[in-house]
């Protein structure tokens, strides 16, 4: 018997998992964006000089993008998707210059996290038809959305968003 992706019984009368193209894609795009940032946030390590900011972008890495591949990895997995080619471990260099500073790697972390607000709703919305998926796009969502949260309330105490003028009416 086969209740959506669930079977109970012979493993001959199992059907696949289904997956849609939309909600195929996203899986993929955000896997290889999880790749990117892993890969940028480890070459931005190496310029990183505040031990707060530091730690801020050492646990994004393991505790939210190492861990959020291994989930899509192992999503893909399920619906026998191959998988994009991994980044290396780690990218460690010794900087010959200080041309790139702490508030420049904030500032791109928060836009890429803006930009993955974005990616994660047209996910959700593409993923319609397959509640597990839609639920782990849900997931990061949420995550995305509480990292930004922090973010915002960092960049502010450093002094490295930029605010708009305020206007009272």
């Amino acid at each position: 018997m086969q209740i959506g992706n669930i079977h109970i019984g012979s493993a001959r009368t199992a059907k696949p998992p289904v997956l849609s193209v939309g909600a195929t894609h996203f899986l993929w795009d955000i896997l290889v964006s999880r790749y990117d940032i892993i890969m940028a946030t480890q070459h931005y390590l190496n310029y990183v000089h505040d031990p707060d900011f530091r730690f801020i972008l050492e646990q994004g890495l393991t505790k939210v993008l190492e861990q959020q591949v291994n989930e899509l990895e192992k999503e893909l997995d399920r619906y026998r998707l191959p998988l994009p080619e991994r980044p290396p471990k780690s990218v460690r260099f010794q900087p010959e210059t200080n041309v790139i500073s702490d508030e420049y790697v904030f500032n791109r972390l928060f836009t890429g996290i803006q930009g993955f607000i974005d990616n994660q709703i047209n996910a959700i919305r593409t993923a319609v038809f397959n509640d597990p998926v839609r639920k782990i796009f849900i997931k990061y969502l949420n995550k995305e959305l509480d990292l930004y949260n922090k973010l915002c309330r960092y960049g502010k105490l450093k002094g490295w968003i930029v605010l708009p003028p305020m206007v009272n009416f």
